[in-house]
């Protein structure tokens, strides 16, 4: 499976915050296939989805991202799979292959969700 992730200085951040973006070839190994600048640095709105489009244009199929708002969600909604992990990346796409990483369906709005994970539904 096809992986993007927004990553700044190896760490996992946001679609709009992410300083590149790396494209992963995920099965039972991890190989990096791509690493280009985020095009969301160069956007003035709705950043986060300049970022998500760009990945998806190269044939990605999840995202891995320490948050995702509302637009970045409905923009995924039918297209990709969204998880959400914080960290080192290769930490999270281990966790990711051996099925520990949760897949969303709601944005994050930023809110940061510890260990327990209390999901707030309004």
């Amino acid at each position: 499976m096809k992986v993007a992730v927004p990553v700044t200085n190896g760490m996992i951040d946001g679609p709009g915050e992410g300083l590149t973006v790396r494209i992963y070839e995920v099965d039972e190994k991890i190989r990096l296939i791509e690493e280009y600048e985020n095009p969301a640095l160069k956007a003035t709105a709705a950043r986060g989805i300049y970022m998500l489009r760009s990945a998806l244009d190269k044939g990605v199929t999840a995202f891995v991202v320490a948050e995702i708002g509302p637009p970045g969600v409905r923009f995924l909604e039918g297209k990709a799979k969204i998880y959400i992990a914080e960290g080192r990346v290769e930490d999270a796409l281990d966790k990711l292959i051996k099925g520990e990483l949760m897949e969303t369906h709601e944005p994050t709005h930023g809110e940061h969700h510890g260990h327990g994970g209390h999901h707030i539904h309004h």
